[in-house]
């Protein structure tokens, strides 16, 4: 496999693209996108992936087509409305046109921003993703919802845009610090939680094996988050209906990683990370409704364990914040609410989801939210004061 280029298509509905990937493959990467043709590639990045990967990969690409370089500080921050607007304006003085090529070369936030500048600029160019971390690489490029972040949630404004091709070399992700790696295997544990449960033995014991960085363990686990992702969006591609099942965890998670990155920036929370608490909390919310067994909530929690994710709130973070930011959650409007209630996706039992399997969404007081939020920050106090 090395040097060469594997394909697999994404069925999203009646959409399909090509993913493509293998093992020290860029060279391989370069000689596809001279079918491109483009005039010009915008590529929007941040400052860590060119440290590490720029010089690999950049000079190739130059040879193909004049280079626009759009690069922000690492991490979710750069995901705003000011990011948008300096890149569509620096895009356009460069000289960009509507054979222009963007490419989002990074991890989720730059491919994030990138998908908006390609759906915005000239009102839609192509875009192409080429990740270089666990988590774009298994979780965000496979979705065709490109968004950013308001002041009061995470991905608030977007759109859904399909990139015409996405290039993985596994060997970039050899790179990433364990934290990163073990970011990309909380949407994997996702995955097996609420639609796979076939697949934990597997990642539990890949988790445990310290192999996370091996080529072999990265193509295991992208071929099953690629599963994961058409089996659940192929009749659903813009996932309003039965893709929803894929936010387990991220109504809770995204709350505790934007008030974490406010508090302490980059150093805050990783995204999977928080989204293992959210699944948490989620599966601990189910427990107190009556509909999951507590046994279902332990295997949540070993694999927590072995991931090495949080499962308290640390101190720094209030609880009345987090609320709030559940309350501004992003999958507001999908069904009919009270004011006292948000809507989350719970399980029964692992793969299976409340509500029905075309909306597994289902109604949740706040305040019971709230209780479960406060148990597992006091279960932080009780551990600290042992």
């Amino acid at each position: 496999m090395t040097n060469n280029l594997n394909t697999k298509l994404i069925h999203v509905g009646d959409i399909s693209y090509p993913y493509h990937y293998g093992i020290n493959c860029v060279p391989a990467i370069l000689e596809s996108m001279k079918h491109l043709d483009a005039d010009r590639f915008i590529v929007v990045t941040d400052g860590t992936v060119l440290n590490l990967h720029g010089s690999q990969f950049l000079p190739g690409l130059s040879s193909l087509a004049p280079v626009t370089l759009l690069s922000v500080p690492p991490g979710d921050a750069a995901k705003s409305i000011l990011s948008l607007s300096e890149h569509l304006e620096q895009a356009i003085t460069d000289g960009a046109t509507r054979r222009s090529v963007v490419i989002g070369f990074g991890g989720g936030a730059p491919g994030n921003l990138a998908g908006l500048v390609a759906a915005l600029l000239f009102s839609g160019v192509r875009l192409v993703h080429v990740p270089t971390t666990t988590l774009a690489a298994m979780d965000s490029v496979i979705s065709l919802q490109q968004a950013i972040n308001s002041s009061r949630g995470m991905n608030t404004f977007g759109t859904f845009l399909t990139p015409n091709a996405v290039y993985l070399d596994v060997q970039m992700l050899q790179s990433l610090p364990d934290r990163e790696l073990r970011s990309g295997l909380g949407e994997a544990t996702k995955n097996c939680l609420a639609v796979r449960p076939g697949s934990i033995d597997r990642l539990r014991a890949l988790a445990s094996s310290g192999r996370l960085d091996e080529p072999e363990s990265m193509l295991w686990l992208l071929e099953e988050s690629l599963a994961v992702k058409t089996a659940v969006t192929f009749d659903d591609p813009h996932e309003q209906g039965r893709g929803l099942v894929l936010e387990y965890g991220h109504t809770v998670g995204h709350a505790l990683e934007l008030c974490d990155r406010r508090r302490r920036g980059a150093e805050g929370f990783s995204h999977g990370a928080s989204v293992m608490f959210g699944m948490i909390a989620a599966a601990r919310i189910s427990v107190e409704m009556g509909l999951m067994r507590p046994e279902t909530l332990a295997v949540h929690t070993e694999l927590a364990q072995v991931l090495g994710a949080p499962q308290t709130i640390p101190p720094g973070i209030e609880i009345e914040r987090m609320m709030t930011a559940i309350r501004a959650d992003n999958k507001r409007g999908y069904l009919p609410l009270k004011a006292d209630e948000a809507a989350l996706v719970i399980l029964h039992d692992l793969g299976r989801p409340a509500g029905t399997s075309e909306m597994p969404l289902i109604p949740v007081p706040l305040n019971l939210i709230r209780h479960v939020l406060e148990e597992m920050s006091l279960a932080h106090a009780a551990v600290h004061q042992g």
